[in-house]
């Protein structure tokens, strides 16, 4: 919902949007284009846009051909979720030769426009190999980077970006705010960017707006938001404990030279079958070892591709490895918590039935000497009272309640290591503070071992015990993170304290 809400932006500013999970950001530029989902419709108000030709059109009142012309052409959007945004099928170079000759119709020389914009957004040395990937098979920061190419093509004068920064690392991360500062000044746009992020917002927006519950609640320049910190979003200065000394257990979960690979495609995948052809696979991460200790809160940081998700595969055994070893002593049971809980519960099923078929799975492995864990026990230990959230149904719930399910999920099997990919990266800052509570809560409660996947380099300085720093899928670091902040090593190292100094 958005109500009553009112901004201009001027050739070449940059607005931004700030506010937390629901407050109406996305909802605003998606009226904008007239991308409301279904459902959504606009009761009152205007948005009057100059279009290159100089006339004052009102967007929310265009009939559906007219506004189809201006976007992509006049009015363009970096979606959050690039892999999303692209067709999973259909190879990049194809994809990206049809947006060319959509938005550039009278264009005869399409691959020579490619070229030009793949220089532009830095991927000119790899635009052969890209050309002929499917989605999946890039990074998450070169799939933004080609969504960021789509967008301008046609050189738009507003510039609409929804969290497109919000699951990379801090080094592709400020390489895409320059990309975007650069190619925005470049052309003269106008942008609109949407985050819950103050260190993002303060280097791609000069203007501000506070949204909650669809509401301007504050306005003003983004330096003088990041100074109010948290609170620009509750009111409230957030004063956290002074963290205790940590206090751990034995081994719980050891591997040693550890390495896996993706294997290969192929054109011809019947010579590999009938003639006996070997297709070489692509090292994902190769020799790493570690140890995780109960009650330890471990992170493995590195920038995007370096074979952290990889690796949490290769523990929790959905990817075996082609060499290495991994230990667990008797008893032993590692869960993994995913990035994206709305794409890890089933939507079909409520979170009564999500935890009850963990449950019975497991049921002959428990303990004999323990009570058996329940679905009400489990969302109680999540702090979702029972009676309110068990016959939901996952898009019922926010994103805060589905990570909370997706934590009572993985607890149902009583593991003794629990490891989170980027469980946070997606929340706003106050909801990410309450689930890095709960996950603390949960370790300290149940020694558990937990391991952290991030890219968020302050969430590593206030919350973990050791830090593995990985780069080409290595572990090229291990220490404290005071040790890492203070000295790193490796060149990843000191590149990740960089730019994360930098915002």
């Amino acid at each position: 919902m958005v109500d009553g809400l009112s901004f201009s932006v001027a050739e070449g500013e940059r607005l931004g949007l700030l506010g937390l999970s629901g407050s109406g950001k996305s909802m605003t530029v998606l009226a904008l284009l007239g991308l409301l989902p279904a459902g959504a419709e606009v009761r009152s108000g205007t948005a009057e846009f100059v279009t290159a030709a100089g006339a004052t059109v009102d967007l929310l009142s265009l009939p559906e051909f007219v506004l189809r012309r201006l976007r992509g052409r006049e009015i363009s959007l970096v979606f959050q979720e690039p892999l999303t945004a692209f067709n999973p099928v259909q190879r990049v170079g194809d994809q990206l030769r049809e947006g060319v000759r959509s938005l550039l119709p009278y264009e005869e020389n399409v691959d020579g426009v490619l070229s030009e914009w793949l220089a532009r957004v830095e991927l000119a040395e790899e635009q052969e190999r890209i050309l002929r990937s499917y989605p999946h098979e890039l990074s998450g920061g070169q799939r933004q980077r080609l969504l960021i190419a789509l967008a301008l093509l046609a050189q738009p004068r507003l510039l609409l970006a929804d969290e497109p920064t919000t699951a990379l690392d801090v080094i592709t991360e400020d390489g895409i705010l320059r990309l975007l500062e650069r190619l925005r000044a470049d052309l003269g746009m106008a942008s609109i960017f949407i985050t819950h992020d103050l260190g993002v917002l303060a280097r791609a927006a000069d203007e501000t707006l506070v949204l909650a519950a669809g509401r301007e609640i504050r306005r003003g320049t983004s330096r003088e938001m990041l100074k109010l910190g948290d609170a620009v979003f509750t009111g409230k200065e957030t004063v956290r404990a002074a963290r205790t000394a940590p206090a751990f257990g034995g081994e719980v979960l050891r591997c040693e030279a550890l390495t896996a690979a993706y294997v290969g495609r192929t054109d011809r995948w019947w010579t590999s079958i009938f003639a006996g052809a070997r297709v070489q696979g692509k090292v994902a991460i190769e020799e790493v070892s570690l140890r995780l200790r109960a009650g330890q809160w471990s992170a493995v940081i590195g920038p995007s591709g370096c074979g952290k998700t990889t690796l949490a595969r290769c523990l929790t055994g959905l990817l075996p490895p082609a060499a290495g070893r991994i230990a667990l002593p008797a008893g032993g049971n590692v869960q993994l918590i995913f990035q994206d809980p709305f794409g890890s519960l089933n939507p079909a099923h409520t979170v009564r039935t999500a935890i009850r078929e963990i449950l019975r799975a497991n049921a002959p492995e428990q303990p004999t000497d323990q009570a058996p864990p329940t679905v009400e026990t489990l969302l109680t230990a999540v702090h979702l009272p029972p009676a309110d959230f068990a016959d939901r149904y996952p898009d019922e719930l926010s994103g805060g309640q589905r990570q909370r399910v997706a934590i009572a999920r993985a607890l149902a099997a009583r593991p003794t290591v629990l490891i989170a990919d980027e469980a946070v990266s997606a929340l706003d800052a106050p909801l990410r503070r309450e689930i890095l509570d709960l996950l603390d809560e949960l370790r300290r409660k149940h020694s558990l071992a937990l391991l952290f996947i991030t890219h968020d380099l302050a969430l590593v300085a206030d919350r973990a015990d050791w830090v593995y720093l990985m780069d080409g899928g290595r572990i090229v670091e291990e220490r404290t993170p005071e040790g890492l902040f203070a000295g790193a090593e490796s060149a990843v190292g000191r590149a990740l304290v960089a730019a994360a100094g930098g915002r």
